[in-house]
């Protein structure tokens, strides 16, 4: 009976969450890309891209590498499942980089692995993953690719999208910039929420 019931609610969940059946096409040409933005998979998208595959596929699991505070300020694209961050800014100013010094996150990957459980995927179901202008997505899905995703996909321009030679700043492309749905709202099932430790 227990047996029964065990596998009545593996099918229930399997119908709730199909697996990913689709293609996602890019139109990212991977060899005119910089090398700080490649990936040991080399799956690329651009945000428009990646908006049209989530449109026809809402159940893939799309992920923002963003510090949370980079996201309440500056914003989140629609549809995004949930912010996990590769690296925090701190409050220590690098004078070689012109601005706060970031520190990486020890918890990225549990943390991918909790939404994609959360979301009933696997690490082989198609994840995208998306940052300011690109970097670090694609650092984000290396460290996925060494912790043995196979599917992880870079949003090659990011949220913000490349900076303007010209007047410095970010209005070449990525999300915002292409028009695409996005808001300063976020909800709690998005919102980075580190597991608090029990007092």
């Amino acid at each position: 009976m227990k047996f029964r019931v065990a596998a009545l609610m593996a099918a229930a969940v399997l119908a709730a969450f199909p697996a990913f059946a689709g293609e996602i096409d890019s139109s990212v040409d991977a060899r005119a890309l910089p090398k700080g933005k490649t990936t040991p998979l080399g799956l690329y998208l651009t945000p428009e891209d990646a908006h049209e595959a989530l449109t026809e596929e809402p159940g893939i699991v799309f992920i923002d590498v963003r510090d949370p505070l980079e996201i309440n300020f500056v914003g989140n694209a629609e549809g995004t499942d949930a912010n996990v961050p590769l690296a925090f800014a701190t409050h220590d100013f690098d004078p070689k980089r012109g601005g706060y010094a970031m520190a990486r996150n020890p918890d990225f990957i549990t943390g991918v692995d909790a939404v994609m459980a959360r979301e009933g995927r696997d690490k082989d179901d198609p994840v995208f993953v998306m940052c300011r202008s690109g970097g670090r997505s694609a650092a984000a899905a290396a460290a996925l690719a060494k912790a043995g995703y196979s599917n992880v996909w870079s949003i090659v321009e990011g949220f913000e999208g490349d900076t303007n030679k010209k007047n410095g700043r970010r209005d070449v492309n990525g999300w915002q910039n292409a028009g695409l749905p996005w808001s300063y709202k976020l909800d709690a099932g998005m919102a980075w929420q580190p597991e608090r430790k029990k007092q």
